[in-house]
């Protein structure tokens, strides 16, 4: 949260998107998981101007069923997440909206 804190000076006027991931129980490798994902959210909301709270089982079931993904690691996951957080920020990057192309 203190780097957030930082973005929240240096970029001002810039929106500050949040991308909060809560683990799943399938591929968990620590009981904690869980509180220590509530824990930063609480810390880190009032530093951004939108968040995304992401289930991680949601994301495995989907590497599961509509990619097939017999056992969902957690590089599978990460390619996953980096499409559907590159399509939610696609607006934001070269000063162009998606319907202008």
């Amino acid at each position: 949260s203190g780097i957030n804190a930082e973005y929240g000076v240096d970029y001002g006027k810039k929106s500050k998107l949040e991308f909060d991931v809560y683990p799943a129980p399938q591929i968990s490798t620590a009981g904690g998981e869980p509180y220590n994902a509530i824990l930063t959210t609480h810390t880190t909301l009032e530093l951004s101007d939108c968040a995304f709270m992401v289930d991680n089982e949601a994301v495995y079931d989907i590497c599961r069923r509509n990619l097939d993904i017999e056992r969902p690691s957690y590089p599978n996951l990460n390619r996953l997440m980096a499409q559907i957080v590159s399509s939610i920020t696609a607006s934001l990057r070269g000063g162009r909206r998606i319907l202008d192309t």
